[in-house]
């Protein structure tokens, strides 16, 4: 039974064994099939990545990382086919019917993070502008105060006029 086992295992090896060039190639024809956005395995969402291309070509995981010559080739353009993608995400004259629901909620994401940052950063400002406000009215009430001290005292003071 163990001997049927690893037989078949060796088959199926056999059978799925490719020799370098063409799994580089496969790789590569992933990559071509990705960026046009008609994969055949894979389902276009998010970020293209290493993972996304290696399992578009159907290979093991993390296989692609055994071909350092592709990674280093297709790293750049992986870059630079997301910073496209979400900068035509953010394109606000793009009719919404064109975007995946997958992109829409990218969308409204990355929307309402950068909102978020914006009211934080103004209900910081309000609370720094608070505090300084707080300070000034304190000085201006302890001023106020030895005002009202130095009044009362020149009031009590009764000055004497000599009539000689």
């Amino acid at each position: 039974m163990k001997y049927r086992m690893n037989h078949l295992r060796l088959k199926l090896r056999g059978a799925m064994s490719y020799n370098r060039e063409e799994t580089e190639s496969r790789l590569y024809e992933a990559l071509v099939r990705l960026l046009q956005q008609q994969p055949k395995r894979v389902k276009i969402k998010g970020k293209l990545t290493l993972n996304m291309i290696n399992n578009e070509a159907g290979l093991g995981n993390s296989y692609v990382h055994k071909f350092p010559d592709f990674v280093a080739y297709a790293k750049p353009v992986i870059n630079s086919y997301n910073i496209n993608r979400l900068s035509i995400i953010d394109d606000p004259t793009l009719d919404k019917a064109m975007h995946s629901e997958v992109d829409k909620l990218q969308l409204d994401k990355i929307r309402e993070e950068r909102l978020k940052v914006k009211y934080r950063q103004e209900r910081n400002d309000a609370i720094k502008a608070k505090i300084e406000l707080e300070a000034i009215n304190n000085t201006l009430m302890f001023r106020l105060f030895e005002l009202q001290k130095e009044l009362a005292i020149l009031k009590c003071i009764v000055v004497k006029i000599n009539d000689d």
